[in-house]
């Protein structure tokens, strides 16, 4: 029976493991298939990179039962929200703040000292 072939290649850093899921998760979602921690390994398998399975792991967990589209598109998934309205000031509140005197601040400066930097920018 042949043994299988240790894998040699080297472990992608954090981020080229993030990316590395983030588009395999992608791939599956145009290929409207669940996300799950073996596909997102067979695919960044395929794609020659090496990553911690914790990664896989991480995004599955984070992605199901999400809407990916949602996601993308912006939307928080709440369908029956309602839109955002302004609401104008009462005319009492509106002269209250009319009547508030405006405070000036006013900046003091301190004048720079000189610092020994032991030569560092001469």
């Amino acid at each position: 029976m042949a043994k299988a072939a240790k894998d040699t290649r080297p472990i992608a850093d954090q981020a080229t493991s993030e990316a590395a899921c983030t588009y395999a998760a992608l791939i599956l979602y145009e290929d409207n298939q669940d996300i799950d921690a073996t596909k997102l390994a067979k695919i960044v398998k395929a794609a020659n990179l090496r990553v911690e399975p914790i990664w896989t792991k991480v995004f599955e967990k984070a992605l199901k039962g999400k809407k990916i589209g949602d996601l993308l598109h912006g939307s928080s998934g709440n369908a029956g929200s309602a839109p955002v309205t302004q609401t104008t000031a009462t005319p009492v509140a509106a002269e209250a703040k009319k009547s508030e005197p405006v405070k000036e601040v006013k900046k003091v400066e301190e004048p720079e000292e000189d610092v020994d930097m032991g030569g560092l920018f001469d």
